[in-house]
């Protein structure tokens, strides 16, 4: 039995549970740890209910809650990783995908891959075309038994659980659209 100091236990709670920005920074000013524990299982409640996640910019439904997972190796279901150009981004790991509301450019890449032994993809919104983050698919062979090691996963820094989101369409919904404009990018 180990014992866990209650005020690191609510901050790793805090940092691998899908929060929005607003949470986080409600958390962040709390200084009682008694009030943080009370405020995160209030959370957790709602994520109960909250169980559609959904694009940040137009509320497309993408993933299930319950396709949330923590892949091996890493310290829980969602984490900060920086990439090349320094850039933060909190990302939450999911099993599966509506595959009508995203959309993947470009060729499977696997410098600067945030998880050995995995290729990415960037993955984008199919309905508004927002970068919602990537797809990564394992290379070489491995064990298809671990669940902690799936074949392929999805990692998303641009999705929420806030039904509230407005959902809102631009004029190139199509996957033939958006690859035709990123090409120009």
């Amino acid at each position: 039995l180990r014992i866990v100091n209650p005020s690191a236990f609510a901050n790793w709670i805090a940092a691998n549970m899908p929060l929005s920005q607003n949470d986080r920074l409600d958390l962040l000013e709390m200084t009682c740890t008694v009030q943080q524990l009370k405020y995160i299982h209030r959370k957790l409640e709602e994520k109960k209910q909250e169980a559609v996640l959904r694009c940040k910019h137009c509320g497309a439904a993408i993933s299930q809650m319950q396709h949330v997972f923590s892949v091996g190796g890493s310290e829980g279901t969602t984490g900060a990783y920086v990439n090349e150009h320094g850039i933060v981004h909190q990302t939450m790991t999911l099993r599966k995908v509506d595959n009508h509301s995203v959309v993947c450019i470009g060729s499977p890449e696997t410098k600067d891959s945030w998880f050995p032994g995995y290729s990415w993809t960037i993955a984008y919104c199919s309905i508004c075309s927002d970068h919602l983050g990537w797809k990564f698919r394992r290379v070489g062979k491995g064990d298809d038994d671990d669940p902690a090691r799936p074949r392929t996963f999805w990692g998303f820094s641009s999705i929420t659980t806030d039904k509230h989101v407005a959902p809102r369409r631009v004029s190139f919904q199509t996957r033939t659209a958006l690859a035709m404009l990123l090409q120009y990018d």
